[in-house]
């Protein structure tokens, strides 16, 4: 009697599964299929060939300062003249002097000239054609012309003034925002015919 009983359940649960394995199949929404994504393959003969660049080195551009120039002009006395040194010189205003700074072979030289004051100082301002680089090589200061009523009219070899004097670095007290050189000092003494005058 129970084996019977035991089959019958058997085969109602069989039945049951059965039956909701059907309707769960009725009951499935169908899943739409996504479209295969078209890939476009490039063939490795057309593809391009990178090749790698090397980077821009960097250029050194150096700084460049326009330049002054400064120096003193002094008048010897006549215990000194024919001495080459300037022992009891006073300061001889309205004297010119002239730098000049050569460029390339082609170009033509630059010449400026500056008058001392009273004081017998001068100063060659900045000017844009010339600049630190190379000036010291490039250029050279000279005497050039006495005021007439001077009694100091001979131009003299001290420190340059004849032959061209070239330019000394200085370092100003203060900054700049040009490069300041000096020159000499220099020196005309007097005629011997203004020493023996009576």
């Amino acid at each position: 009697m129970a084996l019977p009983k035991v089959l019958v359940s058997l085969m109602l649960l069989v039945l049951l599964s059965n039956t909701y394995s059907s309707e769960a199949d009725e009951l499935k929404c169908p899943v739409p299929k996504s479209p295969k994504a078209s890939v476009n393959r490039v063939s490795a003969e057309s593809a391009p060939v990178l090749v790698p660049v090397p980077p821009t080195p960097l250029i050194y551009v150096p700084h460049r300062k326009l330049i002054a120039v400064q120096g003193y002009v002094s008048c010897k006395s006549c215990a000194d003249a024919g001495h080459n040194a300037i022992m009891r010189g006073l300061p001889l205003p309205g004297a010119t002097v002239k730098m000049i700074c050569h460029g390339k072979p082609r170009d033509n030289a630059l010449v400026l000239f500056a008058v001392t004051d009273k004081k017998g100082y001068f100063f060659i301002p900045p000017t844009k054609k010339v600049s630190d680089h190379g000036a010291r090589q490039r250029c050279k200061v000279y005497l050039h012309s006495a005021p007439a009523h001077s009694k100091c009219q001979h131009s003299t070899h001290i420190h340059g003034g004849l032959s061209g004097a070239y330019l000394r670095l200085t370092v100003p007290p203060k900054p700049l925002p040009f490069a300041l050189f000096t020159v000499g000092p220099f020196a005309y003494e007097p005629l011997p015919s203004a020493c023996h005058k009576v």
